[in-house]
């Protein structure tokens, strides 16, 4: 077969644009007469030439307007007559006109939401794992909420790669950017709950999601469940061997295997386990990234080579033809292939067989067909031989005992397979899912007839060989050539522009929609720059406000000092504080443990241990067990909080609202000298233990312009208590503390400035700041509360040059559980940072109190 390829490849100028080899599958028809096989043959190069078509009039009309905006239709509007039949047909091209029409209509897409607003919880859907399948669903919920249903996503990581193009990643052709689909967007614009942990399991009769690391359960009336697969590797895996699987951390694993590159030395050995699809092109893409990597180390770099590892053949599930180009991709690229080795275990630098032989290796890549995560087997639901999830036709899940389940269970992707219909665990066949299950979903949820899913038995199949060009396979048709590297590229561009940077803006539903249609023509304008109003510490009244409308004797400090006991030796005093904001965060445990440590900080910052806490909550509006929920979530992140200091949550009250709130008033007790804001001295060098930049990445994670990763690690080092910092700071000395939260790092500074009479400097490049911060204030997003805090600039001196600068607004912004600010002695800057670092925390000196306070502008920024 691969010779009759070599002598017959087709030159097809015009439709095929230049030269590419083709081949049509031996046998495929299986004894099936040659008129029908020339008949297939021809449907699926005229199905590839329709394609390319599209592509080409695509790229021609784009014109920089982004990936699949002059295309006019929805981006799956080919799948209705793919997977399903006769009235289905009808319903699932209603469901995708009807999202193109909400695309188009803002007013259409605001009343919408405001009726999602408005109506109490009465159902919970819950989503399992953020695979290919979730994705289209989140995107199709952002365009279409429904009323009175709350969603809620569960993953274990916030970003996950989309499978087409990770082979691109690997060879170099793709950033990690590029590649990786934002859940913690995609959730942001559908109005969903992220909660980004790790599910153990189902309870069944409970209608509960277990959770991992001691998180309470989530509820759920309807739950679909895609999360993939995990690798079917011997428990302990060698530091050699890296397993492709779970695939959402494997371009993390591949990062660390490419910065061992510069200390290999002499020849090495890279092999790839697996012989399918997804082993062939890493086989081929790792060679072509690794020859250019050790390339560019110089001639002392090692050289490698790679091999291809399989136990019964190359591309099983692909056609003769197919398999044939591959083979000659192999040989031309001079990777070996062990075909019929069977790979029994592996060791530190050797891979066993079953029939005794074994492969050495320096490296190796775990490509294998996954398995199951270890709950599913257990959860009692139905699997097929294999482990997987057994679902029907229209993709619901069934229990063992044959006992109808407690709400509808859903299951879609490599975790599901369909009944009847086996199909390759790929990322074609989750994508085609991602339809049926939404529209099942909404029907589930509103009593609708649910549709029945047919999997296509072909497939247009594109293999990266990582040199711009491509194996290309559907039905009995096969084909290599660059111009289908360009078409592959299109198709993945396109799709995942259409989960990021084609997501329709979505406006604030803060504005009433019938109002503004009063206004005609200006009302879509109105709408799209409706403001919205940010949580957290944005949502604070500006400090000229409060500093005009004080009226509270003794106030100044962070928390109140009341000398309420006394011993013989010393007086004991108690310190008060009360701190509340509404929500800036969807999941409701994580924002019990931020409010919590948001709220002790006050008491921290001036050297006292809380002792109490009286906790103040407003619940959105819903049914009764829905409210319970939320309260169950809310506190139990907050008593971990709590008790992680020795808290002890005295009691509360607790109001309905219409969006989720949570303070405290905390008691502290304070056995020593507090550090108060008004005992800065001349000289002292000043300390900041957290970064600048939530008030801006959590405007724009309103706005779902966030990326996951720069909001999981904010929300990481905002969970954390400010006491040890607080503890070292004042063991080093520490003159004055106070907690950056509110009215930023300028508007806290200045309060030690005023009430100490001093004036300070701060050096603009050492001031530490969150990832995706800058790249936030870039796009324009700003906390509402911004603009108050900018008016404190009259009190600052600086250059041009220096207000010039990305950073400088950022000294501005409000932070939501900042870090602490203290002035210490110079001499004790150093050690004390020292000691901060190597506790964990974080820690820089900023600047300097510099001497007494000579006119209004008291901070220095250089």
């Amino acid at each position: 077969m691969a010779r009759r390829v070599a002598e017959g490849a087709l030159a097809e100028p015009g439709g095929w644009h230049g030269r590419a080899h083709l081949a049509a599958a031996a046998g495929a028809g299986h004894g099936a007469p040659g008129d029908f096989r020339r008949l297939r043959r021809a449907k699926c190069r005229t199905w590839t030439r329709s394609l390319e078509r599209f592509h080409q009039i695509d790229v021609a009309r784009r014109q920089g307007a982004g990936w699949g905006i002059t295309t006019g239709v929805h981006h799956m509007q080919h799948l209705p007559g793919l997977v399903f039949r006769a009235a289905d047909i009808a319903v699932a091209k209603a469901t995708l006109q009807r999202a193109q029409r909400l695309f188009e209509e803002v007013p259409r897409q605001l009343e919408l939401q405001q009726d999602w607003e408005r109506t109490p919880i009465a159902k919970d859907l819950v989503l399992v794992g953020g695979g290919h399948s979730h994705v289209n669903v989140l995107r199709m919920l952002g365009m279409e909420p429904l009323p009175g249903v709350r969603v809620t996503l569960i993953t274990r990581d916030v970003e996950t790669p989309y499978s087409g193009m990770l082979p691109g990643h690997i060879a170099g052709l793709y950033t990690r950017r590029e590649c990786h689909l934002d859940l913690n967007i995609l959730a942001r614009f559908a109005r969903v709950r992220l909660i980004h942990g790790t599910c153990v399991g189902v309870d069944l009769e409970q209608r509960q999601v277990l959770l991992a690391e001691q998180r309470p359960p989530i509820r759920y009336d309807i739950l679909s469940i895609n999360i993939g697969s995990a690798p079917r590797v011997q428990e302990e895996v060698p530091r050699s061997v890296t397993p492709v699987k779970p695939i959402d951390g494997f371009g993390r694993r591949w990062a660390r295997l490419l910065e061992r590159l510069p200390s290999w030395t002499g020849p090495k050995t890279v092999l790839v386990v697996g012989g399918g699809a997804g082993g062939f092109e890493l086989a081929v893409t790792m060679h072509e990234r690794l020859k250019k990597e050790l390339a560019q180390l110089g001639p002392s770099a090692a050289t490698v080579t790679v091999g291809l590892v399989t136990r019964s053949g190359l591309l099983p599930q692909h056609t003769a033809g197919a398999r044939a180009l591959a083979m000659m991709v192999l040989k031309e690229k001079g990777i070996e292939l062990y075909s019929g080795y069977e790979v029994s275990h592996a060791e530190t630098g050797v891979l066993r067989c079953r029939d005794g032989r074994s492969l050495k290796y320096d490296e190796c890549i775990w490509c294998t067909q996954g398995s199951p995560q270890s709950w599913v087997k257990s959860c009692g639901l139905r699997t097929d031989q294999d482990g997987f999830l057994l679902v029907d036709q229209q993709m619901r899940c069934h229990r063992t005992d044959g006992q109808p389940l407690c709400g509808d269970i859903f299951a879609g992707g490599d975790i599901a397979s369909v009944d009847g219909h086996p199909r390759p665990k790929a990322g074609v066949f989750a994508v085609m899912a991602g339809l049926v299950l939404w529209i099942n979903l909404r029907a589930t949820l509103r009593g609708e007839k649910l549709v029945t899913y047919w999997p296509q038995s072909s497939f247009l199949g594109l293999l990266n060989l990582g040199d711009g060009t491509c194996i290309a396979s559907r039905g009995v048709l096969a084909a290599k050539g660059a111009w289908l590297w360009h078409l592959k590229d299109w198709i993945d561009r396109r799709w995942m522009w259409n989960y990021f940077e084609g997501l329709p803006e979505m406006p604030s539903a803060r504005v009433d929609v019938r109002a503004a249609k009063a206004l005609g023509d200006q009302a879509e304008v109105l709408l799209r720059k409706a403001t919205m109003r940010c949580g957290g510490c944005g949502a604070k009244v500006g400090a000229s406000t409060l500093t005009q409308a004080q009226v509270v004797l003794g106030a100044g400090d962070d928390a109140a000092v009341v000398d309420f006991a006394a011993s013989a030796s010393r007086v004991v005093s108690t310190v008060q504080t009360i701190d509340f904001f509404r929500t800036f965060i969807d999941d409701p445990y994580l924002m019990g443990q931020v409010s919590a440590y948001h709220a002790l900080s006050d008491v921290e910052a001036m050297g006292a241990i809380p002792i109490s806490a009286l906790a103040l909550v407003q619940i959105p509006y819903a049914l009764e067990e829905k409210q319970e929920e939320d309260l169950v979530q809310l506190m139990a992140g907050a008593s971990t909080a709590l008790k992680s200091v020795g808290c002890a949550l005295v009691g509360g009250h607790t109001c309905e609202a219409r969006e989720l709130g949570l303070g405290f008033a905390v008691t502290g007790q304070l056995e020593e000298n507090a550090m108060k804001k008004s005992s800065m001295k001349p000289g002292d060098a000043l300390v900041l233990t957290k970064r600048l930049g939530t008030g801006t990445l959590f405007a724009a994670d309103m706005r779902a312009k966030a990326r996951g990763v720069w909001v999981a690690e904010a929300l990481r080092r905002m969970a954390s208590s400010n006491g040890p910092a607080a503890k070292i700071l004042h063991g080093h000395g520490a003159n004055a503390c106070t907690d950056v939260t509110g009215f930023g790092l300028i508007g806290h500074l200045l309060e030690m400035c005023s009430q100490s009479q001093l004036e300070a400097t701060v050096e603009l490049s050492k001031v530490p700041l969150y990832e995706g911060a800058l790249e936030t204030m870039a796009m324009g997003i700003e906390s509402s509360l911004q603009v108050a805090n900018v008016r404190l600039r009259r009190a600052v001196k600086s250059t041009e040059e220096v207000r010039a600068r990305a950073a400088y607004p950022l000294l501005f912004d409000p932070q939501t559980s900042g870090g602490l600010l203290a002035s210490l002695p110079k001499v004790a800057a150093e050690s004390c940072v020292r000691e901060l670092l190597a506790a964990g925390l974080e820690a820089t000196v900023i600047g300097e109190v510099t001497g007494p306070a000579s006119e209004l502008e008291m901070i220095t920024v250089a």
